[in-house]
C-alpha cells in the first residue's frame, strides 16, 4: 500500500508555481497517495489570483496554473466533515486547521512549506528548497 500524505495550501501553491520549495514538494510526494481537504483548491486559486493581480503572473500563466490546479490528481476530502474539529483548533488559522485535522484523521504526515505550521503540528514534514548542486 502506498503511504499517504496530506498536502497543505502553501506547499500546494509552491508545487504549482515550481518554486525551489515546490520542486522539493514534488520529490516528497512522488509515488505517494496525496490527500487534500476540498477547500485547498479554492485557497490555492485565491493565492494565484492575488499573484496575478499583483503583477507576478501573466494572464496566460494564471490560466495554465489554474488548469493544473483543477486537474491535480489528489484525493479530496470534504471540508464539511473536518470543520467542527478544525474550528476547535483555536491555535491555527482555519485553513491550516482543516489540513491538520485531515492529517490527524488519516494518521499521515502533513506536507508543508510553512515553518510556522510545521512547528505547530508534530506530524508535519517541513519541506524546504534543496540547494542547487554546483
Amino acid at each position: 500500500m502506498t503511504e499517504g500524505l496530506v498536502l497543505e495550501t502553501a506547499a500546494f501553491l509552491d508545487l504549482l508555481l515550481g518554486t525551489a520549495e515546490g520542486r522539493s514538494v514534488r520529490e516528497t510526494i512522488r509515488g505517494r497517495e496525496v490527500h487534500v481537504a476540498d477547500h485547498e483548491k479554492v485557497g490555492v486559486g485565491v493565492a494565484l489570483r492575488a499573484l496575478y493581480r499583483g503583477g507576478q503572473l501573466s494572464p496566460a500563466v494564471l490560466e495554465r496554473k489554474v488548469r493544473q490546479l483543477v486537474a491535480a490528481p489528489f484525493r479530496a476530502h470534504p471540508a464539511r466533515e473536518l470543520l467542527v474539529a478544525a474550528v476547535a483548533r483555536h491555535d491555527l488559522r482555519l485553513g491550516d486547521a482543516l489540513c491538520v485535522e485531515l492529517s490527524y484523521r488519516l494518521a499521515v504526515p502533513l506536507i508543508t512549506t510553512d515553518s510556522r505550521l510545521a512547528a505547530a503540528w508534530p506530524r508535519s514534514w517541513l519541506v524546504t528548497a534543496v540547494p542547487a548542486e554546483s
